[in-house]
C-alpha cells in the first residue's frame, strides 16, 4: 500500500510540473541568433500567444555567455492599422539573462492578424554586441 501511494504523489508531481511548464514555440531555424566568439549567444524568440494569461502576446529573449556580464534591451511592437505601439524592456546579469516581454492582443473576430515584431539588443561586458529580430502575425 505504501509503495502504492508514493506511485500516486509521483505521478502527480510529475504531471503537475508538466502542465507548469509552458516554453514558447521553438523556431526551427537559427537565423535569429546572434552568435558570439566561444559558445555565447543572443536570440529572440517568435512572438506568440501566452499560454499563461489569455488575451497576451509573449516574447522570450535571452543571452548567454558563461561567467560573462551580458544584457538585453527589448522592444516589442504591435502594428496595426498603420499605428505602432510598443513595449520595451532590459534585464542584465551574469551568464544567462532571460527575458520575457508581453503586450496585450487587441485582435477582435472578423480583423485581419496583427503583426507582432521584437527586436532586442545582446551585449557583453567586453563591449560586443548584437541585434536579433522576430515577427509574427496573429489573432487571439
Amino acid at each position: 500500500m505504501r509503495k502504492f501511494t508514493t506511485i500516486l504523489i509521483t505521478i502527480f508531481f510529475l504531471s503537475a510540473q508538466a502542465s507548469a511548464i509552458a516554453e514558447p514555440p521553438v523556431p526551427t531555424d537559427f537565423n535569429e541568433r546572434f552568435a558570439f566568439p566561444g559558445e555565447c549567444y543572443g536570440r529572440s524568440d517568435i512572438p506568440h500567444l501566452s499560454m499563461h494569461v489569455p488575451g497576451t502576446v509573449n516574447v522570450l529573449t535571452r543571452t548567454y555567455c558563461p561567467k560573462t556580464g551580458v544584457s538585453i534591451n527589448s522592444r516589442l511592437v504591435r502594428i496595426y492599422q498603420g499605428i505602432e505601439v510598443e513595449k520595451t524592456a532590459s534585464k542584465n546579469g551574469v551568464g544567462l539573462v532571460t527575458l520575457s516581454i508581453s503586450m496585450k492582443c487587441i485582435w477582435k473576430k472578423g480583423n485581419p492578424e496583427i503583426e507582432y515584431r521584437i527586436y532586442s539588443r545582446h551585449r557583453l561586458s567586453n563591449g560586443r554586441s548584437g541585434e536579433t529580430s522576430r515577427n509574427a502575425f496573429l489573432k487571439c
